[in-house]
């Protein structure tokens, strides 16, 4: 695929978001963006609340007070990781990630927050 059509397949994803499922949108995304598996969760509903049933830290109050929906999208394992240069587009390019010893899995997860805008050690905050 190229920048271009990456580029498309981008913003026609992100044009339909809000009318379309938002677990549907964030998977089209990213296999606009070369990530795919099979490995996904049944029955999740999407609820903040089913996502951290009980914030302990003050992390995770302020993400259940900020996030409409999260849910896991799919999950990519060692064994898709291996053939990651074919499938699963740039996702093991960083040389500074010792990916052949520390990598199992990754888990990709879509979440909606309430705000439009929020400092990017927020983001940091709520990803870890």
């Amino acid at each position: 695929m190229t920048a271009s059509s990456t580029h498309n397949a981008i913003v026609s994803v992100l044009k339909r978001m809000p009318a379309v499922d938002f677990t549907d949108a964030s998977r089209e995304l990213l296999a606009a963006l070369g990530y795919r598996s099979e490995r996904t969760l049944d029955g999740q509903t999407g609820r903040v609340a089913d996502f951290i049933a009980h914030p302990n830290t003050a992390i995770e109050h302020t993400f259940t007070q900020q996030a409409t929906f999260a849910a896991l999208i799919f999950q990519v394992t060692s064994d898709e990781i291996q053939n990651a240069a074919q499938a699963q587009g740039r996702l093991l390019d960083a040389t500074t990630f010792d990916h052949q010893s520390l990598a199992q899995s990754f888990l990709f997860m879509a979440v909606e927050l309430k705000g439009k805008h929020y400092p990017r050690s927020q983001y940091i905050s709520f990803t870890r």
